[in-house]
């Protein structure tokens, strides 16, 4: 008897031994990465799935400045740059400014640009028409409806060198396959609209000025003020780009914390939200490869994007 405590300090030690070995074997795996430079304040990746290959807006300067100097640059997935000024803002015939969230559909890119939304061929790149979209302060990111229109994110604000300031224009917009322009939601009470997917009858929102992703029914949205139909809290605030995988998680970047989060809403379970990855200064507007698994992420601050494999 007087052995027992022996025996049981010794077992101790040894589950003390071994269980932060466990811990470490259970830790989520971190996705592998890969850095591509070159670019001048990237803004947005997109993966055009037909050609596949990866399109990266850049901004060159000011996010607001309608100077004409901006272009969209075409990737291979391996990572080198197989034209660099695709679609060229300074090219005769072609005007792109400040060039953020892109989408393809029914053959066409679609690109937010201020307050226009420019249309291009996606094979080619030849611009094909200029959507002006009346009263808008800053479009930001574009997604594709399975009917073939869009949905526009309208932010709101006015960007200047003490960063960002309310104007009221808050919104998302859609535009049919004929190019006709209609508000979903316009309400100046909306934390400035950013990055947008869209999957299954619902819109996912997330929010500039607000560290939460909402959902909202697709159709509810026609209303003229719809309350969100879900609303996930995040850990930090200033998101940018969304993605909706397949299998209904979401990814989201976020600026306040250098990291992209992964939400998991688990249908009427309470969402479970974690980092996929970290130390990612300015991530911007996310794209998706659903071939590769691969995240797609502009580092808008470092003239980068980062692919990164999600296991």
């Amino acid at each position: 008897m007087k052995t027992q405590p022996k025996r049981l300090a010794a077992v101790l030690a040894c589950l003390v031994a071994v269980l932060p070995a466990c811990a470490e074997s259970e830790a989520p795996t971190a996705p592998e990465r890969r850095r591509v430079g070159g670019f001048s304040t990237p803004e947005s990746v997109l993966h055009d799935e037909e050609r596949d290959v990866y399109l990266v807006s850049n901004i060159v300067g000011s996010p607001v400045e309608k100077d004409d100097r901006a272009f969209i640059s075409r990737v291979s997935p391996d990572g080198e740059i197989l034209d660099l000024t695709w679609i060229d803002g300074a090219s005769e015939g072609v005007t792109l400014s400040a060039p953020k969230g892109m989408a393809i559909a029914g053959g066409r890119l679609y690109v937010a640009d201020i307050d226009v939304i420019r249309v291009f061929d996606a094979s080619d790149g030849a611009p094909i028409e200029d959507i002006e979209v009346a009263g808008a302060g800053l479009l930001n990111d574009v997604a594709a409806m399975p009917d073939g229109s869009i949905v526009v994110s309208d932010s709101g604000v006015a960007i200047g060198e003490g960063g960002f300031t309310s104007i009221g224009t808050d919104a998302l917009i859609a535009v049919d396959p004929g190019g006709e322009v209609s508000r979903l939601i316009a309400d100046p009470a909306l934390p400035h609209p950013n990055g947008v997917a869209c999957a299954e009858g619902e819109i996912w929102v997330a929010y500039l000025g607000a560290a939460r992703v909402d959902a909202l029914d697709a159709l509810d949205a026609l209303d003229v003020s719809p309350r969100p139909r879900r609303e996930i809290s995040l850990p930090a605030g200033t998101l940018d780009g969304l993605v909706r995988l397949d299998d209904g998680r979401l990814l989201v970047s976020s600026w306040d914390a250098g990291a992209v989060f992964e939400i998991d809403p688990a249908g009427d379970a309470a969402p479970r939200v974690s980092t996929l990855a970290a130390d990612l200064p300015s991530p911007a507007d996310l794209g998706w490869d659903r071939a590769r698994n691969r995240l797609l992420v502009p580092l808008f601050n470092d003239g980068e994007i980062v692919l990164l494999d999600v296991k």
